[in-house]
Parts: C-alpha cells; structure tokens; sequence
C-alpha cells in the first residue's frame, strides 16, 4: 500500500472530504489501530464492479483449450469442493 492512500478512521472522522479526495484515480485504506480493515473506492467504480456486469457468449473457436479444460473441470466439482469466499 502507498501511504497517500492508506487514512486513519480518526482522520477520516475529522477530515472526511480530504480523505475522500482522489478516489477516482485510487482505493483509499481504511485502519483502525495500526490495522487495515476496509477500503473505500469511488461510487462508479463500485457500481461498474457489481451492478453492470456486462455477460458475452464466446464462441467455443475463440476459447483456448487450457480453459475448456479449466471449465470441464470445474463443471464436475462438488458443492463441498467449492471455496466461498
């Protein structure tokens, strides 16, 4: 992490819009004692992560075999096998 980016929740608290300065160009690190523990990113950024999630179909010419393999083998994984994260 580069210092610029990492802030305080103190700081945060008592300097909420110099904080939130230049979010669109990178994340801001959150610590609580010494300690990250979240991140703030811009508003666009969020919803371009987790609300326009743009699907495309692809041809099977244009997948590589190393990724058909890769979907063959996760298609006859288990639920158990799963890692949620």
């Amino acid at each position: 992490m580069i210092k610029d980016r990492c802030v305080s929740v103190t700081d945060l608290r008592t300097n909420t819009k110099d904080c939130l300065d230049g979010l669109q160009r990178n994340p801001k690190y959150i610590f609580i004692n010494n300690k990250p523990v979240a991140v703030l990113i811009d508003i666009q950024q969020y919803e371009d992560m987790f609300y326009e999630t743009d699907l495309i179909e692809l041809d099977e010419k244009n997948v590589s075999a190393n990724m058909k393999n890769k979907a063959k083998k996760a298609a006859g994984l288990n639920e158990s096998e799963l890692v949620n994260l």
